[in-house]
Order: structure tokens, then C-alpha cells, then sequence
């Protein structure tokens, strides 16, 4: 039997999670029933109560259990909890969307993380690390569901350089994963150091090179790892912060683009030369 993972282990997890449902599973089903009634009153969710919630969606309080354990949670009330949680980790954009200076100091935050990441990530870095993907058997990126879509993002036109990379946003549960070898290069992507915190005892005795890229100065989730790049000069540590919302696709873009000079340029001229 599987055992569902720790539903802290997907960064925005509650509300990834039930978006996900609603967005891939029937109509009808109880679990997208459930789902779109937590996600319609997410913000109230403190005030509702187990017998409440079966009321409402018409279904026995044991499918609402169900539902909680699926999702990686013990209970209704650990459900609860960590909308909470997740509260706090996204403070920062709540109080920035409410400012009358929005847009402006958006603007002024996103000028400033690229004009940081510039700093701090050199072409010479994002080269070695073009070469690594290249020189790897398999690559894996490993991300919370928040990350994810970056990392899509990049696997998808990887594809046309001729490199396939897994991305990974359920460690315990990628059959792949769990049979790396030495010649496999790890990526994990933790820009709050969160996800990278949840699983570092799974990522400790995996073989293969294992590189960290975060937001997050804490050396206690750096442990696993053969390199770590920090992404911002600033400790983004349990922080939502632009790092984690634009730089991660900001770095993914980059390393993308070097990747495609090195690499992919080569991969197009020798299969317009076969054609």
C-alpha cells in the first residue's frame, strides 16, 4: 500500500493540491466536490468544522477522512493547519498586492532580483551546469507543486535539444528516482528551503551528483548536497518572496538559453543535416 506524503512537502500544498484536483479529476467525482467547496471558502476555512463541511457537499464525515488522507493529511483539523501555514509563507505578496503602489513596487522588486541574480549567477556557472545535464544518464529535477510549472517549463523545450529531463515534484513515490546511479545528476529547486528541508533524509543516501538552487542561506538544508547556488543575496529562508515566485523561471530561462548555445545549436544542424 502506498502512504500518502507529507502534505507539507508541496510548498502552497493545500490549495496546489486541491487546485490540482479540481483542474485534472471528474466533474462529479467527490473528491473535485470536496475540493472546490475548501477552495471556495479557503479563507474561512478556521470557522468550519468537520460536521459542516459533510453537510454542505452531502457526503458521510468517513469520505471527507478519505479525502484527507489522499492528500497527505491525518485529519481535517491537520488540513486546517496548514492552510495557516501557508498563510504566513505567503504574507509577503498579500501585503504587497494591497499596496496603492502595486505595480511600481512590484516593478522595483522584479528590477532588483534580476539585477541580484545577474550578480550572483555568472555565465560561467550556468555553463558547468549545461554540461553537467549534458554529461548526465538521466536528470532529475526535483521541485515543491508551487516550482513546478518553472521546471515544466524548461523540461518541455529541452526535448527539442535532444535532453529529457524527469520532473519530479513526488520524490517517494518516482520509481525512476529511486533507482539513480552515480551517473545521474539530482536538481533539487527549494527557493523557501521548505521542500528541501522535507526531504533531505530521502536525498542524503541517493547516488549520483546532487546541486541545490534556493533562496534560502540556512546551512542545515545544504547537508546533501555536492553544490548549493544561492539565487538571491538576501536569506529567503520560509520567505515567499520574488526569488520564489520569478526567479526560479528567471534562472530555468538562463540556463535554458546556455544550454541551447552549447548544446541544442548542434542537435538542429545535425538533424537538418540528416533531413
Amino acid at each position: 500500500m502506498n502512504v500518502p506524503e507529507k502534505a507539507s512537502s508541496f510548498g502552497l500544498s493545500l490549495a496546489s493540491r486541491l487546485c490540482s484536483i479540481v483542474n485534472d479529476s471528474p466533474a462529479t467525482s467527490v473528491e473535485t466536490v470536496l475540493a472546490e467547496y475548501l477552495l471556495q471558502h479557503y479563507n474561512t476555512l478556521d470557522t468550519l468544522n468537520i460536521y459542516q463541511f459533510a453537510e454542505a457537499c452531502r457526503v458521510p464525515r468517513s469520505s471527507i477522512h478519505r479525502f484527507c488522507g489522499k492528500i497527505g493529511y491525518a485529519n481535517f483539523s491537520e488540513l486546517k493547519l496548514s492552510c495557516r501555514r501557508e498563510a504566513d509563507s505567503y504574507r509577503y505578496f498579500t501585503e504587497l498586492s494591497g499596496r496603492h503602489d502595486f505595480r511600481d513596487q512590484l516593478g522595483h522588486e522584479i528590477i532588483h532580483m534580476v539585477s541580484d541574480m545577474n550578480r550572483r549567477i555568472s555565465e560561467d556557472l550556468l555553463g558547468e551546469l549545461a554540461d553537467q545535464i549534458e554529461e548526465a544518464r538521466s536528470v532529475f529535477l526535483l521541485a515543491s507543486y508551487s516550482a513546478i510549472s518553472a521546471l515544466k517549463d524548461f523540461q518541455r523545450p529541452m526535448v527539442l535539444c535532444g535532453k529529457l529531463v524527469n520532473v519530479v515534484a513526488s520524490p517517494h513515490a518516482h520509481d525512476k528516482l529511486k533507482k539513480a546511479s552515480k551517473e545521474d545528476l539530482i536538481l533539487v529547486v527549494s527557493a523557501m528551503g521548505k521542500f528541501a528541508e522535507t526531504y533531505n533524509g530521502f536525498i542524503q543516501p541517493l547516488p549520483g551528483k546532487k546541486i541545490l538552487v534556493t533562496a534560502s542561506h540556512h546551512k542545515e538544508i545544504q547537508t546533501p548536497y555536492d553544490q548549493v547556488i544561492i539565487i538571491s543575496s538576501i536569506d529567503g529562508h520560509h520567505i515567499k518572496t520574488a526569488y520564489a515566485k520569478y526567479g526560479i523561471s528567471y534562472f530555468f530561462d538562463n540556463l535554458y538559453s546556455l544550454y541551447y548555445r552549447k548544446y541544442g545549436i548542434l542537435q538542429n544542424q545535425a538533424r537538418q543535416t540528416a533531413a
